[in-house]
């Protein structure tokens, strides 16, 4: 008997606004697992929803209408109730043995004969879109080396098929290769048991995956005694002489291979396609999560090393960023991490709770992210901003607190990006806010970022010293800055009371390189970059310290931005040069017996942000500054409190 075509349709052909959600429940009617329409539809969050009992969501669901539904002792039950805003639900239970329940929840009622009537192959349709989600939780749990043999199982369950067969994609090789298939009877000709998993033909010699590759879309195929693929193309064999249906397997808009069943009693339809095709896609995402992952815990190795150790993983992503900020900005190099440092050590003496103190390390390590943002020849500009470049600046705050706006952290770390320029009598940047209405940390970060621009070396200038710090410190405290904040850092970098008799050299010094008089400044530069160092002490013959040179001073030299082939000549120029034509002769060396103290003394008197620390042999062994002391006085303060 012929059926007209034009009484048949698809699930596209349904009504647009047909809003279909649904939900997996236990044997109490409990929330196990959900859609996003169902979610969207609950207006709660997830843990409001995840193990609570329907009659918590639709206060309509009542604990009688879940013991009636009980004793009915019926796979399926339709009714329809009223949400709390009034709105017309309709609630279809399907129940699924030692399991529960799956509920599809829906504004139309599919019970509806005339609904019925639109798609005939409606409930395998429904029964489909609930069977993927356990298909591919099995493929998540299998073995790696088992993922798309189980993968070609579930397929075949889903759809009803004999066979199947997974092929994957190399599109840089443009080849083809079977990832795995099921068992196939044997052939009249033997030719499909010759198709091996692992055999790979180039993409050109599978008309299955030509046709499928065309225009993206499911190809079905019902004609059991008119094949349309000629049988001595490899893959082509694995299709039989049967009913088979095949979709492809799409990622990031590029189809990296297909997913084909064969063999059903009854024809392939568009929801088969339209169910294989979400379960293709989902699947290729299940598979490429644990190489994401192993990638991702690679990347966290490395990141922890150069993050002194970050146990936290979120620490840890923070400090990446930090550290892509600073390679865009060389002069401000390990600025947000010494501003981090600081500000925990400010925020520890002023007593912060732990969990506080950890939000405001994070919001330090990229209180400049904003500066993303800012051109890299205005960031590395070596002399003054003019008034228009100054404004430019100005807007990194709001800048770094747009990047952050969409991620969410139990800590303030938007408020501390985007106040860190805000002053206590309002004339701050960038909202111009006073006093109460800035957020504590980043009153903290403000004094931290003062001094460790003060301190730090600039394109325009070297730095200030600690006298100038202090001097800027105490003009602005109380107008500028919090007063109790401004005296807890000058105690933390400067006070006495924080000096210790133990000598620096048992203190965590910075690495140093030692390089000749005839080694050239690209060699020293290679050298600094291995070693993590950032001086080199220059020998004489007599391995005598002469001179130094420091990473800043080669940085400073050398052009901030490649831009053309004058500028690229003269830094290969300049880094021919010997290490005795630019070295700095005056190099501020202090004994591994001094004390913290004596360091912090010569520091100050110098008016520099380093010392040389060398052994009984005059030989370097490290680099030392104040914040390496201060971090040297709070271990020992550490140790005396628990003495």
């Amino acid at each position: 008997m012929s059926t007209s075509r034009s009484l048949i349709v698809g699930v596209k052909d349904l009504p647009d606004n047909l809003d279909l959600s649904w939900a997996q429940l236990d044997g109490q009617f409990r929330v196990q697992r959900m859609s996003q329409a169902f979610y969207a539809r609950c207006k709660r969050s997830a843990a409001q929803i995840i193990n609570q009992p329907l009659s918590e969501l639709f206060s309509a669901f009542t604990a009688e209408l879940c013991a009636d539904i009980t004793r009915q002792q019926r796979q399926i039950v339709g009714f329809q109730l009223q949400d709390d805003q009034g709105m017309r639900l309709h609630f279809s239970l399907h129940l699924v043995p030692n399991m529960g329940w799956n509920l599809i929840l829906s504004d139309t009622n599919f019970e509806d004969p005339q609904i019925k009537e639109l798609h005939s192959d409606y409930r395998r349709a429904i029964q489909a879109s609930d069977a993927w989600l356990q298909h591919i939780e099995d493929v998540i749990k299998s073995p790696q080396e088992d993922v798309f043999k189980v993968a070609v199982s579930k397929a075949m369950s889903l759809t009803g098929s004999h066979y199947g067969f997974i092929l994957l994609h190399n599109e840089k090789l443009g080849s083809l290769t079977l990832a795995a298939r099921s068992e196939y009877p044997t052939p009249k000709n033997n030719a499909a048991d010759f198709v091996k998993e692992g055999t790979q033909v180039a993409e050109r010699e599978c008309r299955l995956w030509l046709e499928c590759a065309k225009n993206y879309k499911p190809i079905i195929h019902n004609d059991r005694d008119n094949l349309p693929h000629r049988v001595d193309f490899v893959f082509d064999q694995l299709l039989l002489n049967g009913r088979y249906m095949a979709v492809p397997i799409l990622f990031r808009a590029r189809m990296v291979g297909l997913v084909c069943v064969i063999g059903r009693d009854d024809p392939y339809t568009r929801s088969d396609a339209r169910s294989l095709l979400t379960f293709a896609s989902i699947l290729w995402h299940t598979i490429e999560l644990p190489r994401s992952l192993r990638a991702v815990s690679r990347q966290s190795k490395i990141i922890k090393a150069q993050k002194e150790q970050l146990s936290h993983s979120l620490t840890q992503l923070i400090s990446a960023i930090s550290e892509a900020l600073e390679l865009k900005d060389a002069y401000t190099a390990g600025h947000q991490k010494s501003v981090a440092q600081l500000s925990y050590l400010i925020g520890e003496k002023l007593g912060l709770e732990p969990q506080r103190l950890e939000g405001l390390k994070i919001g330090a390590l990229v209180h400049d992210i904003g500066k993303l943002a800012i051109p890299s020849q205005i960031l590395t500009k070596p002399s003054k901003l003019s008034k228009e470049e100054y404004a430019l600046i100005q807007t990194h705050p709001q800048h770094g607190a747009e990047i952050v706006e969409g991620v969410e952290f139990p800590w303030p770390i938007k408020q501390m990006i985007l106040q860190h320029h805000e002053r206590l009598d309002g004339s701050g940047y960038p909202l111009g806010l006073k006093d109460k209405a800035i957020l504590y940390e980043a009153k903290i970060i403000a004094v931290a970022d003062v001094v460790d621009s003060i301190l730090s070396h600039r394109p325009y200038r070297p730095s200030l010293g600690l006298a100038k710090m202090t001097e800027v410190l105490r003009a602005g405290k109380g107008t500028l800055f919090d007063p109790e904040i401004v005296e807890t850092c000058l105690e933390i970098l400067i006070n006495r009371e924080l000096s210790i008799s133990d000598h620096i050299g048992s203190a965590a010094l910075e690495p140093v390189v030692n390089v000749t008089l005839d080694h050239e400044l690209a060699d020293i530069k290679r050298l600094l970059t291995a070693a993590h160092a950032k001086v080199a002490v220059v020998l004489d013959e007599t391995h005598k310290i002469i001179g130094m040179i420091t990473q800043r001073l080669l940085d400073y030299w050398l052009s901030p931005l490649i831009g053309t082939a004058a500028e690229r000549e003269q830094d290969r120029a300049f880094l021919r040069k010997k290490a005795h034509q630019i070295m700095e002769r005056s190099v501020p060396i202090i004994n591994d017996v001094a004390t913290s103290e004596d360091a912090l003394q010569q520091l100050n008197q110098l008016d520099i942000e380093f010392l040389v620390v060398v052994n009984k042999a005059h030989q370097a062994i490290g680099v030392i500054g104040w914040r390496a002391i201060a971090m040297a006085n709070k271990e020992r303060q550490e140790v005396e409190r628990l003495i």
